[in-house]
């Protein structure tokens, strides 16, 4: 049995989570291999705005980078933003046989309506706001992207405000800790990553290159 084979085995599992969760929840299944359109599966996409073929999200990438998936089966309970929305989030890490991930089966739960009724009890009751959801395991808040370009943007604009120094500014050593800092989020997993962070930091391609040769 392949991967994708094995992560279609999935699906019936993921639809019985949506028929018990319900309109407000959406269930993915994302395949890691194929980063810049993983969804082979989506349920309630509307949610996010996210349908199959949308790319990996961030904290997917970070997931990968830092093995988190090696001394764990899954991540339950943090906070995700898409859509103009918070979710309530868990990812399953779907291993094949090696123990190697190739997939995660994700469930994400609108809590907007949830906020509403809990903001309306906090004011009857007194008692103050707070956090929906705390996960010390996920440092990395993730976000919903329906296209590889919308993600790539993020991802390049928060390396640059690490180093809070404009491009046009930047030594070089700053740009090699630019693109170490993308390198160590996965961002260069995804297709045509060189190309814009060689635009954005205002450099050729083989110079992006050269500045990955260092930690490859």
């Amino acid at each position: 049995m392949n991967n994708r084979e094995l992560l279609k085995k999935y699906i019936p599992v993921a639809k019985f989570i949506s028929e018990i969760l319900g309109d407000n929840c959406e269930v993915v299944i994302q395949d890691i291999t194929t980063p810049n359109n993983s969804i082979i599966f989506i349920k309630n996409g509307h949610l996010t705005g996210r349908n199959i073929g949308s790319p990996l999200t961030n904290l997917v990438f970070n997931i990968i980078q830092n093995k988190i998936y090696t001394n764990k089966n899954y991540a339950a309970n943090y906070k995700a933003v898409g859509n103009f929305k918070t979710f309530k989030s868990s990812s399953y890490f779907i291993k094949n046989d090696d123990n190697k991930i190739i997939g995660l089966l994700c469930v994400n739960i609108d809590v907007e309506p949830y906020n509403k009724v809990k903001d309306l009890m906090d004011k009857l009751s007194f008692v103050s706001n707070t956090d929906v959801s705390k996960n010390e395991n996920i440092k990395t808040q993730e976000q919903f992207y329906d296209n590889v370009d919308d993600l790539l943007c993020t991802m390049i604009n928060e390396a640059i405000s690490e180093i809070n120094i404009l491009p046009e500014r930047m030594s070089a050593n700053e740009k090699i800790c630019v693109v170490k800092y993308l390198y160590d989020k996965g961002a260069f997993n995804l297709k045509g990553a060189v190309v814009k962070v060689a635009k954005a930091l205002l450099v050729s391609e083989p110079t992006i290159y050269r500045y990955l040769n260092k930690y490859m």
